[in-house]
Order: structure tokens, then sequence, then C-alpha cells
């Protein structure tokens, strides 16, 4: 096998490690993140609007300590800690309003349930974060 092909063999290798990584990391936050909405709107009466803020907020953070602890092998802004958290976070507001767009269209145009909603928004958010976090600040 050609250098090359072990090259991009090790490549993919370390890309879907890193995804299920993600993927795990991302389960965990987003547990917390929806646990945190759910009490907020059922228990706490917050707006859904403001719930999903809170949720993200927790996630997000959660998040972040999981990709540079233990998702990404490869930091490219390592060194720039303020900056990488900075750049990490808009990902995630534009994330953010990504799920607030899917929510309100779910919950306030289509009339299903909160939580449904939620959890499909998530998981096209998820992709969104993964991908262009990937590209923007973990790609080697």
């Amino acid at each position: 096998m050609s250098s090359s092909a072990c090259s991009v063999e090790n490549e993919v290798e370390k890309d879907t490690k890193e995804f299920l990584r993600y993927f795990v990391c991302s389960v965990f936050s987003l547990g917390l993140d929806i646990g945190a909405f759910s009490i907020c709107i059922r228990f706490l009466g917050i707006f859904w609007v403001y719930a999903a803020c809170i949720g993200f907020l927790i996630g997000s953070t959660v998040a972040y300590c999981g990709s540079i602890f233990w998702v990404f092998q490869s930091r490219r802004m390592a060194p720039h800690q303020g900056t990488e958290f900075f750049v990490f976070v808009a990902i995630g507001v534009c994330g953010l309003a990504l799920c607030e767009f899917l929510l309100w269209l779910g919950i306030t145009v289509m009339g299903y349930s909160p939580e449904l909603t939620r959890a499909f928004a998530s998981v096209v958010t998820f992709l969104f974060n993964f991908l262009v976090r990937k590209i923007a600040l973990f790609r080697g």
C-alpha cells in the first residue's frame, strides 16, 4: 500500500474516531441541554425561547470541555484558548439560531411537542456544529 493511501486511511480512521467521540460527548451534552430545557419550560415556567438558550449554554460548555480534552486530537487555536472558545461558541450560536428556527417551525407553526421538536432540531444542529467546528477549529 502506498504511503498516500496509508495517510488517507489514517486520516479517515482519525476522523471516524473523532466523530464517534464527538457523538458521545454531544449525546451527554444534549441530555443536559434537553433536560435543562424541559425543566425550564415544564417546572420553572420559562418561555421556550429562553429555555433553549439556557439549555444551549449548559450543553455548549460541556461540549467545549469534552472537545478540547477528549474528542479532537489537534487544535488549530490551542495557543489562543480565548479566541478558540469564542469561535467555538460563535459556531454554537449559529447552531442555536438554526435550532431556534427549527423549534419555532416545529412548535409554533406545525404544533409538534417541544421535546420531539427539540430532539429533531438537535440532530440537525449536531451535524452542523460538528462539521463547522471540525473544519474551523480542529482540523490538523
